[in-house]
């Protein structure tokens, strides 16, 4: 199966209010039936965390989300992959914030691989390019 990385711009979505209730303002949310009928009109991107999606409402509106609140149709409609990057924190756990990113780790973690100076040479070269 496929995944398409983005809904195309100019389709037509729908949205659970109940998903942004804390996202909008009251006023806004009052204007807004309990599920939402948008037309994608661009992506807005911010904090380098991922790609949002800026929608315009039947009555108007212009709103933006991300794949999290996505109705669980669209999701299944458009094959969207769950990329949902933060887990909570544990009772133990002291963050500045309520999430923290959990980033997948790639490559090999033997520490053989990680002490062996040709690699730390070659490591060394690679992150310091864009210093010099």
């Amino acid at each position: 199966m496929e995944v398409n990385p983005l809904i195309p711009i100019g389709a037509k979505i729908k949205v659970d209010k109940s998903k942004i209730e804390n996202l909008l303002q009251k006023k806004l949310l009052d204007n807004l039936p309990l599920h939402i009928n948008a037309e994608i009109v661009d992506y807005k991107m911010t904090d380098g965390m991922g790609i949002g999606y800026v929608l315009m409402t039947e009555n108007n509106l212009k709103i933006w989300i991300f794949n999290t609140e996505l109705n669980e149709q669209t999701i299944r409609e458009y094959k969207m992959e769950d990329t949902n990057k933060y887990h909570k924190n544990q009772n133990g756990d002291f963050t500045a914030g309520k999430y923290k990113v959990a980033y997948p780790i790639n490559g090999n973690r033997d520490i053989s691989i990680i002490i062996n100076p040709i690699n730390l040479i070659n490591w060394l070269i690679y992150t310091l390019k864009d210093i010099v």
